[in-house]
């Protein structure tokens, strides 16, 4: 599967912010449309790139679904449908917070952080949670515990 293409075929995986979020609010696109396509995007070369310490597509796709009830029922919302990553430094309700140690933090790390729920409350898709230093505490981006994410741009 292919990331959905616009009719001049730009991938809207590539698309700034406000064009996405109209495209999603005039319905010229679903927002299923875009989580598909970056699950898709992320079974390409996610593998490849490392970037996730938690993938969750059926959460996403759920999300995704009640983005576009939402959507379809004239919700505004400003981040509504628009797939989003967290940061493993995040609580997020279900999902464990380690951040960048093998060890998961105390239960209080997996309600949500008031970032994250200010994200669900905009109507954002939570895709997963992104790798980061050991306690973000890092100069150079590296974690002895897990591999090192690479640059999609240039990997």
């Amino acid at each position: 599967m292919t990331a959905p293409r616009s009719a001049d075929s730009e991938d809207v995986l590539t698309w700034p912010l406000p064009r996405l979020a109209e495209a999603l609010r005039t319905g010229r696109l679903r927002a299923v449309e875009v989580v598909e396509a970056a699950i898709a995007r992320h079974r390409e070369r996610g593998g490849t790139l490392g970037a996730y310490v938690l993938w969750d597509p059926e959460s996403a796709r759920a999300q995704a679904r009640e983005a576009d009830r939402r959507l379809g029922a004239g919700d505004d919302a400003p981040m509504l449908g628009i797939p989003v990553s967290v940061k493993d430094l995040y609580g997020v309700e279900g999902w464990p917070t380690r951040a960048g140690s093998p060890a998961p933090l105390p239960p209080r790390w997996t309600r949500d952080a008031w970032l994250v729920a200010q994200f669900r409350r905009q109507g954002a898709v939570l895709m997963g949670k992104t790798h980061t230093v050991e306690f973000a505490y890092g100069a150079v981006g590296l974690n002895p515990h897990y591999p090192t994410p690479r640059n999609p741009w240039d990997a």
